[in-house]
């Protein structure tokens, strides 16, 4: 299961900057990314459920690194959402 978190839109672009230059940006349909997809536990329907949100929605995949994850984010609307793992929030909550 997933959940999405907003993120600063323009934040959200200084990070994809840096994980681009570091090299760290997957692109959607390679090996790569499908690995990483399946190791996050990325639910694809979810995705798209989400995508419906925005009527340019784009995606971008960080791979590792302290701003790693999956990004769903619109140009036209100027906003951006993260998805996270329950079991991630889950995680956090029980650590604070």
């Amino acid at each position: 299961m997933n959940l999405t978190e907003n993120v600063e839109y323009y934040l959200a672009q200084s990070y994809f900057k840096e994980a681009e230059d570091r090299g760290q940006k997957l692109i959607s349909g390679s090996m790569d990314a499908s690995i990483w997809l399946h190791k996050e536990k990325i639910n694809l329907d979810f995705v798209i459920e989400t995508a419906k949100n925005f009527s340019d929605s784009r995606i971008f995949i960080i791979s590792e690194g302290e701003h790693k994850g999956f990004y769903i984010y619109s140009n036209d609307k100027k906003d951006c959402l993260k998805l996270i793992s329950s079991h991630q929030k889950i995680k956090q909550a029980e650590t604070v």
